[in-house]
């Protein structure tokens, strides 16, 4: 038997298709106070959101007699007529969202119209009104929600813990105060300070705060008539990950299109991304989503070209500088010590297996035997010293010695029945990695900047969230600056900066505090093979044999960390079979 459904039981399934979250409500309310004119936008949360949530802005104000209006479903200012949806110029026209807020909550409005002698009080829970009465008010509207679906149970108890939600107003918020440089926003997580910008002078201006000064940021912007699209991106070392904040008119939406065109450009988009369409509004359909975070362009190809053509020019300015970036043939081993011909140590073995997983620093596996191995680049192997001669410089480098160096940078050593090929690129990175794993192994002391380095904006409330995660890790923060860093040894031209984004992404990752530290090591070891020798770099002897003697004192010696191999084996009998010796 068909039924209608009771309005309370509709109104909060409505309510339950734009509201999800407390950041729903963040994005909901900040851009009602951006279509109000608003330059001062301030929030304030408990429980990142979840207890309470409050947003205060310097916008027009809502005039007292329409304060009920104003949480009734369907009532708007911004459309009165068919035609208007076609041409919408606000971020909200639906007037679903304080009438969806209030359903889920219990909700208390203050506002003061512009040029109103008084303002004006509405107390409401779960969608009834229970107070409308004149009060005085500060110019603009102040908005209070308590207790977000405190009548819908089962909902409340799928929200994330507060520093999780509040990571996503805080994300909500960072993306609006990109693409409103005029407007100042701040947000406190009872009663701390999370973020706080003023106001700039320009976009570009917004991206510099948000990514940091000391981050390449790369820029290309087009128009096809009225269309335009501007590309920012900012390839982070250690990511692979791809991250779009696209908006549309000024619009926070997700579009599969304008993503497909930045990685068909190139496929190691890696790295976090700003793109901004403008386009005629009867170009774009925005009324797909209850959410409103999904359009519909009218013309997509036209979209995906612009946004292609512009993602290509921005990698050709990334491959313009790292094509300029050769090594310079006197740069050092980036912590290589000073030629030695030390053996490897007694306690590690020579023979590891080549089917141990490349992640596992600390297992090793015996080989099978000599007779029984067939050298190829997958089983890349050393092999044992002669545990009969003894333990000298002069016997190692008699067993092991080094020949030369091909013409594309590969080196290439006697081996006792064999010669092998080194990759000394892929050496240097398991080198470096194995170094600053090894700091990690133990309590990490903590090094004092000289000179503190300033936390971009993006980070700043991430940094703030997880202070004592980090202090535990060797880092210290104050007043929006990195103080002190981890001291390792191998971390080669890592910057401070650079240190703490890979450790808040290690944090944010593994949420388990037992494997947490792990988790961040492994990050930032990886981030600190950006340093390692490039392969071309012409090398002296002494540094070749150098070099092969600290990777067999490597646990893991045969693969990089990203897997490829190290060393190429090809063994003496093999040889001898090709040349049919």
């Amino acid at each position: 038997m068909i039924k209608r459904l009771a309005p309370d039981i509709s109104t909060r399934i409505a309510a339950g298709e734009v509201i999800e979250r407390p950041s729903s409500v963040a994005k909901e309310l900040i851009e009602n106070s951006l279509d109000a004119g608003a330059r001062n936008i301030s929030i304030y949360t408990e429980q990142g959101g979840k207890s309470s949530f409050v947003i205060e802005d310097d916008g027009c104000g809502i005039a007292f007699a329409e304060l009920p209006l104003a949480v009734e479903r369907y009532a708007t200012s911004k459309i009165s007529s068919l035609e208007d949806l076609e041409h919408i110029a606000t971020l909200g026209y639906r007037g679903e969202a304080l009438a969806s807020v209030a359903a889920v909550s219990r909700m208390e409005i203050r506002s003061r119209a512009a040029g109103a002698d008084a303002g004006g009080l509405l107390r409401c829970e779960a969608g009834h009104i229970t107070l409308h009465s004149e009060t005085p008010a500060k110019p603009g509207t102040r908005i209070q929600i308590d207790d977000l679906f405190f009548n819908l149970p089962a909902r409340r108890k799928f929200l994330k813990s507060s520093s999780a939600e509040l990571r996503r107003i805080v994300q909500i918020v960072n993306d609006y105060a990109l693409i409103h440089p005029d407007v100042s926003f701040r947000v406190q997580e009872e009663g701390r300070k999370i973020l706080e910008y003023g106001g700039a002078s320009s976009i570009d201006e917004c991206i510099e705060r948000r990514w940091g000064k000391q981050t390449k940021i790369f820029f290309s912007g087009s128009s096809q008539g009225p269309l335009s699209a501007r590309v920012w991106w900012n390839p982070i070392p250690d990511s692979r990950r791809v991250v779009v904040m696209l908006f549309v008119n000024g619009r926070r939406v997700q579009d599969a299109a304008v993503r497909a065109a930045l990685t068909a450009a190139e496929g190691a988009a890696y790295g976090e991304w700003a793109v901004l369409i403008d386009l005629p509004p009867h170009d774009v359909d925005v009324n797909i989503h209850p959410t409103k975070e999904e359009i519909r362009f009218r013309r997509s190809q036209e979209i995906f070209k612009i946004v292609y053509d512009n993602a290509k020019a921005v990698y050709a300015q990334r491959h313009s500088i790292t094509a300029g970036g050769v090594m310079p043939q006197s740069m050092p081993l980036g912590g290589v010590q000073p030629p030695s011909f030390e053996p490897p140590a007694p306690a590690a073995p020579a023979y590891f297996s080549p089917a141990s997983e490349p992640w596992n620093l600390v297992s090793k596996k015996a080989a099978p035997s000599f007779a029984s191995r067939v050298a190829s680049p997958v089983e890349s192997i050393f092999f044992p010293a002669d545990e009969s001669e003894p333990q000298t410089g002069a016997a190692f480098a008699s067993r092991k010695r080094y020949i030369g160096q091909s013409a594309e940078g590969f080196l290439i050593f006697d081996f006792p029945e064999a010669l092998a090929i080194m990759d000394p690129h892929a050496a240097h990175e398991r080198i470096l990695f194995e170094e600053i794993c090894e700091n990690f192994r133990d309590n990490v002391a903590t090094q004092k900047l000289t000179i503190p380095m300033e936390i971009p904006a993006a980070v700043r409330p991430e940094a703030a969230l997880y202070e004592k995660e980090l202090a535990a890790l060797g880092f210290e923060t104050a007043d929006g600056m990195v103080t002190a860093v981890p001291a390792i040894r191998g971390k080669g031209h890592l910057s401070p900066v650079d240190m703490l984004r890979s450790a808040l992404r290690g944090i944010e990752t593994e949420r388990d505090e037992t494997k947490r530290d792990r988790e961040v090591w492994w990050r930032m070891a990886r981030l600190a093979c950006r340093d390692a020798v490039k392969l071309g770099r012409r090398f002296e002897p002494e540094e070749a044999a150098e070099l092969l003697a600290r990777l067999e004192r490597c646990e893991t010696p045969y693969t990089c960390p990203h897997g490829r191999p190290t060393v190429f084996i090809i063994e003496n009998n093999k040889l001898r079979d090709w040349f049919e010796r």
